[in-house]
């Protein structure tokens, strides 16, 4: 026969007091039953504190030894209540949280002996978690635990903090990759993916380079907000200064359609502005591409050396292309285009004339010819081409033009003293010849000699003569 399921749990519960040994008449404490949130607790960076700072509440409870035990054995069908008291607050709402961390956190004394800001509460009213927390009420933003944690808070240098820079666009992303959230505020949540395949995510994810941007380099902490185009520039600025002044001086720069850096270099279709793609590539991975390609095809064409190089450039302005149509209607008859154009295959020219000339000065100096003073003279090549990339931001095509002849001129006359080198070579071999034929001519001559005086002064043996 079935028992009733409240007789069930009756026993349940006096079972285990049985098992439960008698708790002391010490007073308990907020460990005593919530251990997982002191556990947790112990090992934020909030030690100093107590529970009561957030909670309320008294820091002792004097609780009998039988109802001790089946609190901390609580279960969830068991209905067990406790009275923490009348200053007690419970667990704090989420809209009260920005204003609950900042009665510490934007208190300049108390914060001021550990030399910490005191700004971030103001800060976050005017991001877009703060605005929309504070003027639509809708508590489904971000608020300080969600990015923070709640009781486990660790210093953003540890790794397992979730504000670690390898760990922000995971926590970003716990929001932003919500389809259904970000349905409902009408944001995209391809922007973590994105991210992810960006040269910023991939020197932070894949590389472990924990100076490379996160989320909160380019939008803000506490203060989160989309950059417009008057910030974008600004902000792209803070790593790539060159390129903010150069960019400073085009025409685009006064355009007030244009979105700055991203147009470029994370713009196009389905796009969301955040696969930030590198155009150009560093003078080391030139030459060994092109190394490589030698390897694959000996007389490559000059289209097949871009391909191989450094195809980037065209492949990530054609795909920017469409949203240039919002200011340049026909694109065939805009002459905008070919200049552009015109710049990018003066940069292919110069990068493939660079990695000729540094393929052939390495094989060069694996030979018997010094190069050293052709490396050094090398060297100026290589600065000329990294000065390249963030001049073709101003759009100037006879700057560029100019900066390309430069890289040439130095490429020029390092083959031209390659030539100087390998043509005295050449004739220091054809020297040899004279001298050699004479060499192998009097080695003839001196052992028909000596055959002569063997057979004129030399007696041959017993054995010899009867051979």
């Amino acid at each position: 026969m079935l028992m009733p399921t409240h007789l069930l749990s009756a026993m349940a519960v006096l079972l285990f007091l049985v098992q439960v040994p008698t708790a002391s008449g010490e007073p308990a404490d907020c460990a005593t039953c919530h251990k997982v949130e002191h556990t947790e607790f112990a090992a934020s960076i909030h030690t100093s504190l107590s529970c009561q700072e957030c909670h309320g509440g008294p820091t002792e409870y004097d609780i009998p030894a039988t109802q001790r035990a089946q609190l901390i054995a609580r279960k969830a069908d068991w209905g067990l209540t406790f009275d923490h008291g009348s200053t007690f607050s419970g667990k704090p709402k989420r809209q009260d949280i920005p204003n609950l961390c900042g009665s510490c956190h934007a208190n300049v004394e108390r914060m001021n002996p550990f030399g910490m800001r005191t700004d971030q509460l103001a800060r976050y009213w005017t991001s877009g978690h703060g605005k929309t927390l504070k003027e639509q009420g809708d508590d489904r933003v971000a608020i300080c635990t969600d990015c923070h944690g709640t009781h486990e808070i660790r210093p953003g240098h540890e790794p397992g903090a979730k504000t670690h820079p390898f760990n922000v666009p995971a926590t970003c992303g716990e929001c932003h990759a919500d389809s259904k959230l970000m349905g409902d505020f009408d944001l995209p949540t391809e922007v973590v993916d994105e991210y992810r395949q960006s040269v910023h995510g991939q020197l932070l994810l894949d590389q472990g380079d924990s100076g490379a941007p996160t989320c909160a380099t380019c939008h803000g902490n506490h203060s989160a907000m989309p950059p417009g185009f008057t910030s974008v520039s600004t902000v792209c600025g803070k790593c790539h200064d060159h390129v903010n002044k150069f960019f400073a001086t085009s025409i685009h720069a006064t355009q007030e359609g244009h979105r700055g850096c991203v147009q470029c270099h994370g713009g196009g279709e389905g796009r969301h502005f955040h696969l930030i793609e590198r155009i150009t590539k560093t003078p080391g991975v030139l030459i060994q591409r092109y190394s490589h390609l030698l390897e694959k095809e000996p007389n490559p064409t000059p289209d097949e050396i871009t391909e191989a190089i450094n195809a980037k450039p065209k492949e990530i302005i054609m795909r920017a292309m469409p949203t240039c149509t919002d200011c340049h209607d026909d694109l065939e008859d805009d002459e905008s285009l070919p200049k552009l154009l015109e710049i990018l295959d003066g940069i292919s020219e110069a990068e493939r004339y660079y990695a000729q000339t540094a393929d052939r000065l390495e094989k060069v100096g694996q030979g018997v010819l010094l190069v050293e003073n052709q490396r050094f003279l090398f060297d100026d090549a290589k600065t000329q081409l990294i000065g390249l990339a963030p001049l073709q931001h101003t759009l100037n095509n006879d700057k560029v033009k100019a900066k390309v002849a430069e890289l040439n001129a130095v490429c020029d006359q390092v083959n031209a003293e390659l030539d100087t080198l390998e043509d005295g070579l050449r004739l220091r071999y054809v020297a040899l010849i004279p001298i050699w034929a004479f060499a192998v001519l009097f080695s003839v001559i001196l052992y028909v000699k000596y055959k002569q005086l063997k057979r004129q002064y030399v007696t041959p043996l017993p054995s010899e003569r009867g051979a």
